[in-house]
């Protein structure tokens, strides 16, 4: 086993093919030396490699730029460590601002082969466990009625971090397969502090991140949330299209043990529907069926409908309904976070 693949299996990914390519342009064979000491902090790494200190602290800190390893400042010198495992790397590395095409692309590849595949076989395996990231429903966060929970509500989530930063989408910073907005991942806490410090995201405030999330409800992209949890909102919440993220296409296959639905279905008011189809066009998961009968009317397959929202955001006659149909402990109150 080389030190690439040995890397490999420290993520957990001990079967891939791409992944050991992928360390291998992240990472010489002295950088890969390393990372299979950490954790450790700089003077103690120099010491058992038998490096200078400020080598180790300079390949140290190009390794954090490349997303490839994580400063604790718990400890004075910070300790480092590597990514959790080999999604976590994913989402950290290909936000590497000086990633050659050729890495992305390696990604892209791993995605559509090494991921779908993995995923397919995990949904057999964990069925009935559950998901760690859940959708949160598109125009629900709008709503002033106080029945709402603030685990429900982007706004509540929004305004109640202490920090917010945006970056760009990291799957479509790869797969670049639509015209979608790309600074569309809204990053919270931790995770937004980690990305103004790296210089891969942008610090916001509450009022510009829900002015994205407008935008993202216009263009058809999905809120996902990076924990399935009550009292954690998790690290992040996507805004994901079908055409470049990892999460929905899966989920459009029926692959969902990544993906819980939000709390709420869609109820389409057959006396208000006109049957103009814009909300069938704006639904991923095939919920929206025309009736069998003459009367051109939309309604809803409940048991494929995730609860994103997006057919009511737009509906022109206001006809659809997001109706809670999941109890307040469908959502864990302490939950799986996508890292783990």
């Amino acid at each position: 086993m080389n030190v690439y693949q040995e890397l490999a299996a420290r993520l957990h990914a001990a079967n891939s093919q791409i992944l050991p390519k992928l360390l291998q342009m992240l990472a010489d064979e002295t950088d890969a030396q390393i990372l299979l000491a950490l954790p450790a902090d700089a003077p103690t790494l120099a010491e058992k490699l038998h490096l200078p200190k400020t080598a180790v602290e300079d390949r140290l800190h190009e390794l954090y730029l490349k997303g490839v390893v994580f400063p604790s400042q718990k400890t004075s010198p910070a300790t480092y460590r590597m990514a959790r495992e080999i999604l976590h790397l994913h989402d950290t590395s290909v936000q590497w601002k000086n990633a050659p095409k050729e890495f992305l692309d390696l990604w892209q590849e791993w995605v559509e082969t090494e991921f779908t595949t993995l995923s397919k076989q995990l949904d057999e395996q964990l069925k009935g466990q559950k998901p760690p990231t859940r959708i949160i429903a598109a125009n629900v966060w709008l709503d002033a009625r106080s029945e709402i929970m603030p685990f429900d509500s982007i706004r509540e989530i929004v305004n109640n971090a202490r920090s917010l930063a945006v970056l760009p989408c990291t799957c479509r910073i790869k797969a670049k397969k639509c015209d979608h907005l790309l600074e569309a991942c809204i990053v919270l806490n931790k995770s937004a502090d980690y990305n103004i410090a790296r210089g891969t995201g942008r610090k916001i405030d509450a009022q510009e991140a829900l002015e994205i999330f407008r935008k993202c409800e216009e263009e058809g992209l999905v809120h996902l949330t990076g924990a399935n949890s009550q009292d954690d909102p998790g690290p992040l919440i996507c805004n994901c299209c079908p055409c470049c993220c990892i999460g929905v296409p899966l989920i459009m296959q029926g692959v969902k043990f990544m993906h819980d639905p939000s709390r709420f279905c869609a109820e389409i008011d057959q006396e208000l529907c006109t049957g103009c189809g814009i909300c069938q066009d704006r639904c991923y998961f095939g919920a929206i069926v025309w009736e069998d009968d003459d009367q051109n009317k939309c309604t809803v397959n409940a048991e494929k409908c995730m609860g994103c929202g997006l057919c009511q955001s737009q509906c022109p006659v206001d006809a659809i309904r997001m109706m809670e149909v999941r109890a307040k402990d469908f959502v864990p109150k302490t939950g799986a976070s996508i890292y783990g």
